[in-house]
C-alpha cells in the first residue's frame, strides 16, 4: 500500500514538474514573440505577448521589462512605471529595471525621480556607465553643474567617459572657472568624435558632422573665456555654422560681453 502511494506521489510530482517546464518554455516563446512584435512596430501585439509570458511564469522579469517598453511606446507611462516597479520587487538585485525606470521618468519629465533611479543602478553596479552619463546629463539639465561635474570626473578618472560626456564636462569646466581644462577636454572630445566619423553614413554621418560643428563653436567659447581671443577669432572665421558670424561680431565689439554670455549660458 505504501509503495503504491509513493509511486502515485512520484508520478504526480513528475507531472507537476513537466507542466512547469512546459509553462516556462511557453513563457520563453511569448517573450521572444514580444521582442519580434516590438521590432516589427506592433506595440499592442508585443504588450499582449508579454502579458501571456507573465501569466505563464510569475517569476519572470524580462517580460515585465518588455511590457514596460510596449506601454511606454503607447505613452502609457504610469502603467509602464508600475510594470518596472513590479520587476524591481521580483528581482531587487537586477539593476536593469532601475535603469529603464530612470529613462521612463525622464520621458515623464520627473528628473528628480530619474536621478534617484540612476543612483539605485549605481549602488547595484558602480560600473554602469550608461546610468552615470544619464544621471550627469539630467543634473546638467537641472542646472546642477557641480554635481554633474563630479559624475563626469569619476568616469574620466576610470577611463570610461564617452566623448559626448567628455564634451559636457569640458563645457561645465569652462563655466565653473576652469576654462583651460575645459578647453582641453572639449578638444579631446572633438578629436574622438572626428575619429569615428568615417565609419558613419547617411543621416548618422550628417548628425555627427553637425555635432562636431557645435563642438567647434564650444572650442571658440572656451578660448574666449580663457583669454585666447585670437584663437577664437580664427575658429569663428572658418566655421560654416550660421551662428559664427554673429559670435565673431560680438567678439570683435565686446569680448567681455562674449565671455559673460558663455559663462552664464545653459548647456543643452
Amino acid at each position: 500500500m505504501s509503495g503504491t502511494i509513493f509511486r502515485v506521489s512520484v508520478g504526480f510530482l513528475v507531472g507537476v514538474l513537466a507542466l512547469m517546464a512546459l509553462a516556462l518554455c511557453a513563457a520563453d516563446y511569448y517573450t521572444t514573440e514580444q521582442q519580434r512584435l516590438a521590432a516589427a512596430g506592433d506595440p499592442r501585439g508585443a504588450l499582449e505577448a508579454s502579458r501571456l509570458a507573465l501569466r505563464l511564469d510569475p517569476f519572470e522579469t524580462d517580460a515585465l521589462e518588455a511590457q514596460a517598453r510596449a506601454l511606454q511606446q503607447q505613452q502609457k507611462y504610469e502603467e509602464a512605471a508600475a510594470a518596472l516597479r513590479e520587476a524591481i520587487e521580483r528581482d531587487p538585485n537586477n539593476y536593469l529595471p532601475y535603469l529603464l525606470l530612470g529613462n521612463l521618468q525622464l520621458a515623464m519629465e520627473d528628473r528628480d525621480a530619474a536621478v534617484e533611479s540612476y543612483r539605485d543602478v549605481l549602488e547595484l553596479n558602480p560600473k554602469a556607465t550608461t546610468a552615470s552619463t544619464y544621471m550627469a546629463q539630467t543634473l546638467v539639465v537641472q542646472g546642477k553643474l557641480r554635481e554633474a561635474k563630479e559624475e563626469y570626473l569619476k568616469l574620466e578618472r576610470e577611463d570610461r567617459i564617452p566623448y559626448d560626456a567628455l564634451y559636457n564636462l569640458g563645457r561645465i569646466e569652462v563655466r565653473t572657472g576652469e576654462a583651460e581644462e575645459g578647453l582641453k577636454d572639449i578638444k579631446s572630445a572633438r578629436r574622438q568624435a572626428r575619429s569615428g566619423l568615417e565609419d558613419l553614413e547617411g543621416p548618422l554621418a550628417r548628425q555627427r558632422e553637425e555635432f562636431i560643428r557645435g563642438m567647434d563653436l564650444a572650442v571658440a567659447d572656451a578660448m574666449v573665456v580663457a583669454g585666447r581671443e585670437s584663437g577664437a577669432r580664427r575658429i569663428l572665421s572658418n566655421s560654416p555654422s550660421e551662428q559664427a558670424p554673429s559670435l565673431l561680431q560680438l567678439l570683435d565689439s565686446d569680448p567681455d560681453a562674449y565671455r559673460e554670455q558663455v559663462v552664464n549660458s545653459d548647456i543643452y
